[in-house]
């Protein structure tokens, strides 16, 4: 998997300029392109905006000016930069044209805020974008990474294919000496009875699930030497909460399924969990 071309959404705020930090860093580590995108929200009626017009057009001259002076202070000059103003009705729809127009590899959005580790907030945009734009996604928190990538990933796995489309995207956005550690995490409702049969089952998953790291490790060494893989017993919500409390990631990737004929995202409640209390940045990885 080759990184071309990364959207990404700002709205000017403080969020935003965490996902435009972001942006750059990955672009410089990959190479890719950056389109700095905002999209002014219009009702989706061409017609009764017609007369309209020139105050959507004045809005367009001061946004795409403010733009400029924004990215500029950036200093992106090593970086194949472009920006764009949109009309849409939403922010996601917008991005999705963009990413549509430009074949985007990523979209990266802000969150709304984080007020301590527990106190994470995704806003109604960045949910709808993770929900709906037709690309890998990410929500931008925490600091960007270095111009070589992400050092320390954490990518919880449940062996699908989604799951390895996570993997997939990690080993993109990671720096070449990154540190990955893949985790699947794991429940027997049933070994709450306390007897022998419930043992025999918590043995038979874990010696199962043990090998199945083995060989996703084995499957993506040359890609990821770096790669380390933990059973842990435990729902992976509760589960990646206490990694990310004890461990010191700058991005988690997770996969998701999807329905891309029906153009959303089937986004799964780990994947909207984490994003939605990640205390760093989260990858969401689109299935083809």
């Amino acid at each position: 998997m080759q990184m071309k071309q990364i959207v990404v959404a700002t709205d000017f705020s403080e969020q935003s300029n965490s996902a435009i930090r972001h942006g750059i860093s990955i672009a410089r580590s990959s190479g890719a392109g950056l389109r700095f995108v905002h999209v002014v929200e219009t009702p989706a009626d061409d017609e009764g905006l017609e007369s309209a017009r020139p105050a959507v057009q004045h809005w367009h001259a001061d946004d795409a000016a403010r733009l400029a002076r924004d990215i500029e202070a950036y200093g992106t000059d090593d970086i194949d930069v472009s920006t764009e103003i949109v009309d849409a009705p939403s922010t996601a729809s917008g991005l999705q044209s963009v990413v549509d127009a430009h074949a985007a590899d990523l979209a990266i959005v802000g969150s709304t805020g984080l007020s301590g580790f527990k106190g994470a907030l995704l806003g109604s945009t960045a949910l709808k974008v993770l929900r709906t734009v037709q690309t890998h996604v990410m929500v931008a928190r925490g600091d960007s990474p270095s111009s070589a990538g992400y050092q320390r990933i954490l990518i919880p796995t449940d062996f699908s294919v989604p799951a390895e489309k996570a993997l997939q995207l990690a080993v993109v956005l990671a720096a070449p000496d990154a540190q990955f550690d893949l985790v699947h995490f794991w429940r027997v409702p049933e070994a709450t009875r306390a007897d022998e049969h419930s043992q025999l089952v918590i043995e038979t998953v874990r010696s199962s699930v043990r090998e199945r790291g083995r060989r996703l490790l084995e499957s993506f060494q040359d890609k990821a030497p770096n790669a380390a893989f933990q059973s842990v017993q435990e729902s992976p919500e509760r589960g990646i909460a206490q990694k990310l409390e004890d461990g010191d990631y700058d991005l988690v990737v997770v996969g998701t399924y999807g329905r891309s004929k029906l153009r959303r995202w089937l986004l799964g409640s780990v994947a909207e969990y984490t994003a939605r209390t990640s205390p760093c940045a989260v990858a969401v990885a689109r299935p083809d």
